[in-house]
């Protein structure tokens, strides 16, 4: 029997027809023939003149349509965030709904991707799929967007992506003509620990000087002796003959850590004392401990203060600070003369001179701190030239002598005489005063006596 296939009638029949995968529920469609016209214009974006005409008289609705509240594009861009939301399969989904689920994941990575709405998923801090990206203009133009609009994150999710799918070249020719990306990625690779990575981009880019710096810091952060040790004399080997431009101090620097580690190695009382990674300043404190000659400078011996201060290029004042800390300490008070009295290199045979590298107050007010006696205050405070100064410090660390050396300067002698009688009677400091009297008394009588034979 021949069978009459019936096209139109075929394609309106229950049993033909068309499923599709977001139906929520299953319903049975009557084979009845529809009208084409009524869903000619059924798609989303259409018109709605039919529905809008069906519900103009209804108070519930206000007769108010989908498209007189969001626009065209505004509704698109809804649509393909609900996609983007629901990629996600969680536990006990039925069957139909995973379908359903992947299905849109499909979709979303066949189809062309949107730009703007991955670019907004991705500064909201939302999950997207970046796998739709595969053309290198199209993974560009994704991160130039997130760039314009400040990225963050974004940005390193996205450059952590594109480092996975293109190739090395590739990846850091966009670094390289993106500094913001590129800083973003070195603050990435800081972050995560991943020094080496680090390293070979900075190197990469011609950065030598702060990959060297990483290099020094990565090699001190080595928590075995050892192997600190190893790695900075790698350090000092790679960049003395390398010529990439690194700074003279940067060398010396490196030099002078290496020279710390194996002072360390050879002096093992200095290691008990600090532990395994002192400063360099508090491996000096301990060197001014076990110094036993300070009226001579010994440059032969690794561990006198002299040597290691220059070995580390330790500055003067920094030196001068540190022993006079560990000296006043220790009240070796009669050694600190010797570190502060020098003979001039330009006249040897000329006496020590007093010479002193920071500023002068703060010496007096460290030693009045340590509680110093009078008498190493007033070593100290003989040294400055301004009277006024001199006053208000030597009142201030309450060292009587130098106030009558400050006020015989300034020739307060009305001053002098109230300060004697404050003080204990038949006391040094009382005698000391008076002396101070007659001789500025002296000194007047004598500059009248020029004066009238003038």
């Amino acid at each position: 029997m021949d069978i009459q296939f019936d096209s139109e009638s075929y394609w309106n029949r229950s049993s033909r027809a068309a499923f599709s995968f977001d139906d929520e529920d299953e319903v049975d469609i009557v084979s009845t023939e529809l009208p084409s016209n009524k869903w000619e214009n059924n798609g989303i974006f259409s018109d709605d003149t039919i529905s809008e005409a069906s519900f103009e008289n209804s108070p519930a609705l206000n007769h108010l349509s989908i498209k007189a509240i969001l626009s065209e594009e505004a509704l698109k861009l809804v649509l393909q965030e609900q996609t983007l939301d629901e990629r996600v399969i969680h536990k006990g989904v039925s069957p139909e709904e995973e379908l359903k689920l992947l299905r849109r994941q499909i979709q979303s990575t066949l189809y062309s991707p949107d730009l703007e709405v991955t670019a907004q998923k991705l500064l909201q801090g939302k999950m997207a799929p970046l796998e739709m990206f595969r053309s290198l203009h199209e993974k560009q133009q994704l991160l130039d967007t997130l760039l314009c609009n400040g990225g963050g994150h974004a940005v390193v999710t996205v450059l952590l992506f594109l480092k996975r799918t293109l190739n090395a070249a590739q990846f850091h020719g966009i670094l390289k003509q993106r500094p913001k990306a590129l800083e973003q990625y070195l603050s990435y690779l800081r972050e995560s620990g991943d020094v080496s990575s680090h390293i070979d981009l900075l190197q990469r880019f011609g950065r030598h000087q702060e990959a060297a710096l990483k290099q020094f810091q990565a090699a001190l952060a080595s928590e075995d002796a050892n192997t600190r040790k190893q790695h900075l004399q790698r350090l000092v080997d790679a960049y003395a003959s390398a010529g990439v431009g690194i700074i003279p101090l940067y060398e010396q620097v490196f030099h002078a850590a290496l020279k710390m580690q194996l002072l360390m190695e050879k002096e093992g009382s200095a290691s008990k004392l600090l532990g395994d990674q002192p400063t360099p300043i508090e491996l000096l404190y301990v060197c001014c401990q076990q110094n036993n000659n300070w009226k001579e400078q010994d440059m032969l011996k690794p561990i006198s203060p002299q040597r290691f201060a220059a070995d580390q290029q330790i500055s003067p004042a920094q030196y001068e600070w540190t022993a006079l800390n560990e000296r006043a300490q220790a009240q070796a008070y009669a050694d600190l003369e010797c570190i502060f009295e020098r003979v001039p290199t330009w006249h040897p045979l000329k006496s020590k001179q007093f010479h002193i590298s920071f500023d002068l107050t703060l010496a007096v007010v460290r030693l009045y701190e340590l509680h110093a006696p009078s008498t190493v205050l007033q070593l100290f405070l003989s040294k400055m030239g301004n009277s006024g100064e001199k006053l208000a410090l030597a009142q201030k660390v309450k060292c009587i002598k130098a106030v009558i050396d400050a006020m015989a300067g300034l020739k307060q002698q009305q001053e002098l005489k109230q300060l004697r009688e404050t003080l204990p009677e038949r006391s040094e400091e009382q005698f000391y005063c008076e002396n101070a009297l007659k001789a500025l008394q002296s000194k007047r009588w004598t500059t009248d006596n020029i004066k009238l034979k003038l």
